[in-house]
């Protein structure tokens, strides 16, 4: 074989590899892409829940009144989530920048 054979066969052989690396790069993304777009809908509930605190207060007693063990049980939770959220957020919050005067 001659060294042009050597190089053409070498560079159909990188070609392939890099067509199997892009679908595959192509197919994870594409997982990616479905997990941001469920974390984008859940940001975007979030903010509309957030402008609205009066249905979470509704929701919240209305679960209260028609299952209060439910309600019980579900409150302990949150409020270990909340002291868990808490505790990381003070953990790697930055530093407050000095205020110019």
């Amino acid at each position: 074989m001659s060294a042009l054979e050597d190089i053409l066969e070498r560079r159909a052989h990188l070609v392939a590899e890099a067509d199997a690396q892009r679908s595959r790069l192509a197919r994870e993304l594409a997982t990616c892409r479905r997990v941001a777009a469920v974390a984008d809908r859940g940001i975007a509930w979030a903010g509309w829940l957030r402008a609205r605190p009066y249905l979470v207060v509704a929701a919240v007693t209305a679960i209260a009144v028609m299952q209060p063990k439910l309600a019980l049980a579900w409150s302990a939770r949150l409020i270990t989530l909340w002291r868990a959220g808490r505790f990381l957020y003070d953990a790697v919050k930055p530093e407050a920048l000095p205020r110019d005067s």
